[in-house]
């Protein structure tokens, strides 16, 4: 009876006693964590879309701490599509930012301005400058309701 009991606890003991310890090396070795995936997931964002029988503007909103950037579609009845990328900042509830596009196979970048009202955004318009690309004075904008981005579910 002794041998089976010191049999047991001699194979127990060797059992435990050959387990391979991580050498002190590789537990100070930092974690590697993809951090591109990590700043995708923890980025907001938003996306809102208009729908007025059938001309559709899509946007995406991703809200960084320096700026605001994300990607931005119209899509008219009888006119090109334009799609393309933003980056500006939100201010007092509007966004104003330039919108890289293309069109037809052209790119082409102009200032955009949104204000965000009622848990949506609507697009500004304003005078502009001679080539159309920028707003002459962002502060005498007007902000039209008839096509206002509601928020959706991001696909």
């Amino acid at each position: 009876m002794k041998k089976s009991f010191a049999l047991a606890l001699l194979t127990a003991w060797m059992i435990t006693g050959c387990k391979k310890e991580v050498p002190e090396t590789l537990k100070k070795q930092p974690v590697k964590t993809n951090t591109s995936a990590k700043t995708k997931t923890n980025t907001p964002k938003d996306c809102y879309v208009a729908d007025l029988e059938g001309n559709i503007i899509e946007m995406e909103i991703q809200y960084n701490p320096e700026d605001i950037t994300g990607t931005l579609t119209y899509a008219f009845i009888g006119k090109d599509l334009n799609t393309g990328t933003f980056k500006g900042k939100l201010i007092n509830n509007v966004l104003v930012a330039d919108y890289t596009f293309q069109s037809e196979g052209v790119s082409s970048v102009r200032q955009i301005a949104f204000k965000f009202m009622d848990d949506q955004f609507v697009e500004g318009y304003g005078e502009r400058v001679k080539n159309g690309t920028r707003f002459k004075d962002v502060s005498k904008l007007e902000f039209n309701s008839n096509m206002p981005l509601k928020k959706v579910v991001c696909p």
